[in-house]
């Protein structure tokens, strides 16, 4: 997909490692497109992210549904997806997007999900979720941050 720099999975969306560390390090990225059916329901946080990030970088708050439009459209500038969970990711890719490379970066602990690796979490459906993603190409991979080692899921997952 033109345009397409990066594509995290992270539950926190927007916060301090995404704007200090990946910003930084993906410095061609002049948009963030947060793809979140709740969050895009609450303007507020919209505006929230908006104030977190560079004034240089434009940022949009959508639904899968909206996200899935906007992707099949064409990115018009290097943009960087972030969508808080893997059921996010398929879904894209059941609408038709494809993903050739996903970025881990945030999964907390929280009910049903079980420690994956280090401090990712997972659920077995998010497992499921992300052995389909691998078995249709999807190289995804855990990395915090840039400074930090970066860690093949599937070899993590054997």
């Amino acid at each position: 997909m033109n345009n397409l720099v990066f594509a995290r999975i992270d539950d926190r969306l927007i916060h301090g490692q995404v704007c200090a560390a990946w910003l930084k390090t993906l410095s061609n990225v002049r948009h963030i497109l947060c793809i979140d059916d709740r969050t895009a329901a609450d303007p507020f946080m919209a505006e929230m992210f908006a104030l977190l990030i560079p004034s240089h970088i434009s940022i949009e708050v959508r639904t899968v549904e909206e996200a899935t439009k906007i992707l099949k459209e064409g990115l018009p500038k290097p943009t960087m997806v972030i969508v808080k969970v893997p059921h996010t990711i398929k879904r894209l890719m059941d609408n038709g997007i494809e993903f050739t490379h996903l970025n881990i970066g945030g999964m907390g602990m929280s009910a049903g999900r079980k420690k994956l690796f280090q401090n990712i979490s997972a659920s077995e459906e998010e497992r499921q979720i992300f052995r389909e993603l691998i078995s249709r190409g999807v190289k995804v991979e855990i990395q915090i941050i840039p400074a930090q080692g970066c860690y093949d899921l599937e070899k993590v997952m054997k």
